[in-house]
């Protein structure tokens, strides 16, 4: 932001400005895993790799290679990265048993490409009643699974399946036997969105303290669902509380309710200093999830729904249209918006609709390089009053060519 624009605007966000967190791309496996109608072909998914590797995201997880079948397409997308000169780490996940870890290790034998097992485990009090195990058989399973994944030489991010709703002395010892088996990367698992941001904190400063205390060389990563609307504040939360990265799909898609969205996520991260990278890549990858996916945003989605940057109040077009008068082209974008549309490579806009005045139509006049007399706005605005309804742009200059006649 401008300091111009800086200064005309009073911030009550905490900000961090010399922090990074990184972001993992999980569209590719848990996004597929529901809410969308259609999955792409391999292909598709490399075109959507790319985004995420132009954004310069951490990691990319692409498939759980556990049946013949999602084998051979998790071999495929990672030989099709190296195709496309992809070089970004990517992730598989496994249970913890050997045939999913074995699957693993082939795909990177076989393509050569950094691939991370990501291995998991259900904790919590209702997971261990559901599959009959108790605190000693997670340890048990945790030390076999990861020990076996770093015989191969594969690097772990350790997962704990539902660790928000487990007791966190279990956490902590199922941590602590995944970090001295070699885990790089341990993830706390908000799996079925049951943290409010309240929590996501105290959680995220909990194991954070944890791992710091002990002088743990581990990383710490968050992995959350949406099933309560609140993924992107418990992704903030969890960024204010120390972690080192969050996990995230394009568009929030996923089961039940889905993921932290991706989107979103990133451009307040920008917003409040977690993220440096350029974000105009985000526009055409949130297109080729709705094309390729059958994925369709509401109007007013944040950020990148159709009506994110667009005002039709008269109060509202002539503010934006003084400030772009004045030159001030920033500020025009923030006078009535909380994000510049620049931030993703977008612009801002005005409609022509029943609650407009003659700011809006000059400002479409002005876009256009049109002159028109107050009598032809005027007309204009009177047909969108009467009929009540939004005009769109090209039937707002046909009009004012007609009254000009």
């Amino acid at each position: 932001m401008s300091s111009t624009a800086q200064s005309l605007i009073h911030d009550w966000n905490p900000t961090e400005r010399h922090r990074t967190v990184q972001i993992c791309d999980e569209t590719l496996r848990d996004g597929l895993q529901g809410s969308v109608q259609s999955l792409p072909t391999i292909e598709q998914r490399l075109e959507l790799m790319t985004y995420s590797d132009q954004l310069g995201l951490s990691e990319s997880v692409v498939g759980f290679p556990a049946q013949p079948q999602s084998f051979q397409e998790a071999l495929s997308i990672v030989k099709g990265a190296d195709a496309r000169g992809i070089k970004m780490p990517l992730g598989l996940l496994g249970r913890m048993v050997e045939s999913d870890i074995e699957a693993i290790d082939r795909i990177r034998q076989q393509t050569g490409h950094p691939i991370t097992a990501w291995l998991f485990v259900g904790c919590s009090p209702i997971r261990r009643y559901v599959e009959a195990r108790d605190v000693d058989t997670l340890v048990e399973m945790t030390q076999k699974g990861i020990h076996y994944a770093k015989q191969l030489g594969l690097p772990v991010n350790y997962g704990t399946e539902d660790t928000s709703r487990a007791e966190p002395k279990i956490i902590e010892r199922l941590f602590k036997t995944a970090i001295a088996e070699g885990a790089e990367t341990v993830s706390i698992c908000d799996t079925v969105g049951h943290l409010t941001p309240k929590g996501t904190r105290a959680i995220v400063q909990h194991f954070r303290q944890f791992i710091d205390q002990n002088h743990y060389p581990t990383q710490l990563d968050f992995h959350a669902h949406n099933d309560r609307g609140l993924g992107v504040a418990n992704g903030l939360a969890a960024c204010e509380a120390g972690i080192d990265r969050i996990h995230s799909t394009i568009l929030g898609i996923g089961e039940r309710a889905g993921n932290i969205p991706l989107d979103q996520m990133l451009v307040n991260m920008k917003l409040q200093g977690y993220w440096e990278e350029d974000l105009t890549p985000l526009p055409d990858y949130c297109d080729a999830i709705q094309a390729l996916c059958d994925v369709s945003l509401p109007d007013n989605y944040p950020i990148l729904g159709s009506n994110a940057f667009l005002t039709q109040a008269g109060v509202h077009a002539s503010a934006i249209l003084k400030a772009e008068e004045q030159g001030e082209k920033e500020i025009a974008a923030l006078v009535y918006s909380g994000v510049n549309p620049n931030i993703v490579g977008l612009d801002y806009g005005i409609q022509v609709g029943p609650h407009s005045g003659q700011s809006n139509v000059r400002f479409i006049l002005n876009r256009l390089g049109i002159h028109a007399s107050n009598q032809q706005i005027n007309q204009v605005l009177t047909v969108a009053r009467t009929e009540n309804r939004i005009m769109p742009e090209n039937e707002v200059t046909t009009l004012l060519t007609q009254f000009a006649s």
